[in-house]
């Protein structure tokens, strides 16, 4: 069976299993790279779904490049609710900044995001220091450090921060394979020590199709107990 027929069809199952499981916070961001192409458009739909909580987020978003220094993208999130299996939770917009040369071994930029949520909840800015680094026998590896603030009614003190990172290798058939990490350190404000933050770690692959199409699968598993036990990641994407 064909590469595409093979994820397609787990694309499908995940799906159609996520609809028969309340709201938590699981993650449909990545461990994104400061590198832009001039003329790049895409759009992609991912979910995330949590097996022991039987909950799960959806999101699709849209982006493009200005020029081969700046990106743009808007998204919209929703989430599984005890009222609704979709219930709408926030939109948000994202600047990349590509600070250096896609030549260089080693690639850093800036990403800027405002996130827009329901129910009365703060909006939500972020800055993330992007880096990308290029490795030996087609490994790279990405850092990626975030802060983030909350504005508006019940605004939490201080600046978020949090971390992720992956290392991958690029493979012959246009798949590449490796390994993630996200952590969450709480806030300037209430520091919390390492029982009380939040450490996932997981695998991924990627696989560049026909006609633009690409697909990521993944797992992230909780190192610590704030951390969800098992998070698994579908994202469908195409470049036009």
């Amino acid at each position: 069976m064909c590469n595409t027929h093979v994820a397609a069809r787990w694309a499908a199952t995940l799906f159609l299993t996520s609809l028969g499981t309340s709201a938590a916070a699981q993650t449909t961001g990545g461990v994104y790279g400061p590198s832009i192409s001039p003329d790049h458009r895409s759009a992609e739909y991912r979910i995330t779904f949590d097996p022991d909580r039987d909950a799960f987020a959806q999101r699709v978003h849209y982006q493009r490049s200005l020029d081969s220094r700046f990106r743009w993208r808007l998204l919209a999130q929703g989430r599984k609710t005890d009222q609704s299996n979709f219930d709408f939770d926030f939109v948000q917009g994202e600047l990349v900044w590509d600070i250096t040369d896609a030549s260089e071994n080693w690639q850093t930029g800036m990403r800027f995001d405002l996130r827009i949520r329901d129910r009365g909840r703060p909006a939500r800015g972020a800055v993330s220091w992007m880096n990308q680094f290029r490795l030996a026998s087609g490994w790279s590896a990405r850092l990626l450090g975030i802060t983030s603030f909350e504005v508006g009614s019940g605004a939490q003190s201080g600046l978020g921060i949090q971390s992720r990172a992956n290392i991958y290798r690029s493979l012959a058939n246009r798949q590449s394979v490796g390994l993630e990490m996200f952590s969450n350190y709480g806030t300037t404000s209430d520091l919390v020590g390492l029982d009380d933050q939040r450490h996932q770690l997981g695998p991924f692959t990627s696989i560049s199709l026909s006609s633009g199409w690409n697909i990521f699968g993944g797992a992230l598993f909780g190192l610590n107990d704030p951390a969800p036990d098992t998070e698994l990641r579908l994202w469908i994407g195409r470049s036009f």
